[in-house]
């Protein structure tokens, strides 16, 4: 539900901004928030997931948080540094953010704000109390809808700092909750024990969430410069809204992963319990999208309805292997799996990323034809890992 709403709040946010702003001014804020996001979900250097996985038996917590919340800080302001100081050569059309110094800092503050509030995800996560992050996410998501209003001439930077607002919003609410029912006490320490206890399985994961991140993180750049803002403004609309959609299996999967981290006597009950869930949820909403995106997207604009639907129609279906990747993905982590992450992934990046170049000549349609491959492909190799796995384990 937390996801959920984060998401629908999201639809409503593109919703209103879209008509507010040029589609060149989505386009190119739609690739400076995926930066943001790129950014973010790189300096979690693994510790979402040591999170879910360490945290519910530890008895050090307080040192666990400090050194997971410091370091990820850390690397979220050395990465935006690295961007700032680069974009001229890795994205032209959005080196704007280089050439003032107060656009520059503020990126990189809100970069750190970004990673940050994903980070607290987690610690809500692996104590089972994602109902914190459903109220964090709920307040958040609805001041987001706002602050488009409030930067109304500020271009593509407007959209940008009113998503980014929000973030940092998130991140306080965060901070204050686990201040208060969590007895958490900030501290400017890094733990050496927790370090070595957490070291190996951060590592791994962060490895196989790079080449996780790797598609979502250049696909938005491939489209500004080969096909244009435009392009990329249908891209990330469109990618939205199948989030909403991803959202099923994703958030299903997460609860997977905590439960199996929790007790993993109790794996296969909650196995059948994911798929059920995720079925039951699954193809109706993929029915609804294929039946009614076209509709959807002309909410937006007639540009986005005749632009973006067919991408659409593919992207929605490639909810079904998501669904088969994640599941598997989750249930890897668990096992401690580490060589089984890392080897799926770079199936997933290489497909993706291999296939988008080969297709780009025909435009979305191609980048949805890579998205749906790189998945099918993702979700049949995790299949065989988690059964290699099982084989090694007896």
């Amino acid at each position: 539900l937390a996801t959920a709403v984060m998401a629908g709040f999201g639809f409503f946010f593109w919703l209103i901004s879209a008509r507010l702003f040029s589609t060149e001014d989505i386009g190119l804020a739609t690739t400076l928030i995926s930066v943001m996001n790129m950014i973010a979900l790189l300096s979690l250097i693994g510790f979402d997931s040591a999170f879910v996985r360490f945290l519910p038996n530890s008895d050090q917590k307080n040192d666990q948080l400090n050194t997971g919340l410091i370091l990820v800080g850390l690397t979220a302001f050395i990465l935006a540094f690295l961007f700032i100081i680069f974009v001229p050569e890795i994205s032209p059309r959005i080196s704007f953010i280089s050439e003032n110094s107060l656009i520059a800092l503020a990126f990189i503050i809100f970069c750190v704000m970004s990673a940050l509030n994903i980070l607290t995800d987690s610690v809500f996560l692996a104590d089972r109390q994602t109902k914190f992050t459903l109220i964090i996410n709920t307040v958040f998501s609805v001041i987001k809808m706002v602050l488009p209003f409030a930067f109304i001439g500020w271009g593509a930077l407007g959209v940008f700092t009113a998503a980014a607002v929000a973030q940092t919003i998130g991140f306080v609410l965060s901070i204050a909750v686990m201040m208060r029912k969590f007895d958490y006490r900030p501290a400017f320490t890094i733990s050496k024990e927790i370090l070595k206890l957490v070291r190996t399985y951060c590592f791994s994961n962060y490895v196989a969430v790079i080449l996780n991140l790797l598609p979502i993180a250049l696909l938005p750049i491939i489209i500004t410069n080969n096909l244009g803002p435009e392009q990329a403004a249908y891209y990330y609309i469109v990618m939205m809204i199948a989030n909403l959609l991803y959202v099923i299996p994703q958030a299903t999967t997460k609860s997977l992963f905590a439960e199996g981290s929790n007790d993993e006597k109790a794996i296969n009950i909650n196995i059948k319990k994911s798929i059920k869930i995720i079925s039951v949820l699954l193809i109706p909403a993929i029915i609804v999208l294929v039946l009614g995106g076209k509709y959807i997207l002309g909410f937006f604009g007639k540009e986005y309805s005749t632009q973006g639907v067919d991408f659409l129609y593919i992207v929605a279906i490639a909810g079904i292997p998501i669904a088969v990747y994640s599941i598997f993905m989750s249930l890897l982590r668990v096992k401690k799996d580490l060589r089984g992450l890392i080897i799926t992934n770079v199936f997933y990046a290489g497909s993706i990323i291999g296939l988008s170049y080969t297709l780009l000549p025909m435009g979305l349609i191609g980048i949805g034809i890579a998205w749906l491959a790189g998945n099918i492909t993702a979700g049949v190799v995790a299949y065989c890992m988690f059964h290699f796995c099982l084989k090694r384990t007896k």
